[in-house]
């Protein structure tokens, strides 16, 4: 197993972005940082920029996003969902990992929205 070391977020929080185990790569829960500062906009912002850091660990393995399989996504307000839904599509275009969406209490720093998720490094099948 490897893990993803170079922390494209810079966080400095107490996991790594990425662990490799296998085929598979797990992707920590990303929120909309750019470092330690969450991004300013509110919900729609935060969301682009949670899936600019999945995309920039995938690119940092050398997968696509197509790579991804699952995406699990944590919401500090439903009401966000059809933001949510539009910024999903936009991003994965016409791929959908399967994925689950889950209403939360309350986030991390105060973060709007947080998404992790399971990409495939292996081959694919014929």
């Amino acid at each position: 197993m490897k893990q993803d070391t170079a922390v494209t977020t810079k966080s400095k929080s107490f996991n790594t972005p990425g662990f490799r185990a296998g085929d598979w790569i797990a992707i920590s829960g990303q929120t909309g940082r750019i470092g330690e500062t969450l991004v300013p906009g509110g919900f729609e912002a935060e969301c682009r920029q949670a899936f600019q850091n999945i995309a920039d660990i995938l690119e940092r393995n050398g997968l696509p996003l197509t790579s991804i399989a699952k995406v699990n996504v944590y919401l500090a307000d439903m009401a966000d969902r059809d933001a949510l839904n539009t910024i999903y599509m936009d991003f994965f275009k016409g791929h959908l990992p399967a994925r689950t969406t889950v209403g939360v209490n309350q986030l991390s720093r105060n973060a709007r929205v947080e998404i992790e998720g399971w990409a495939y490094a292996g081959q694919p099948s014929a």
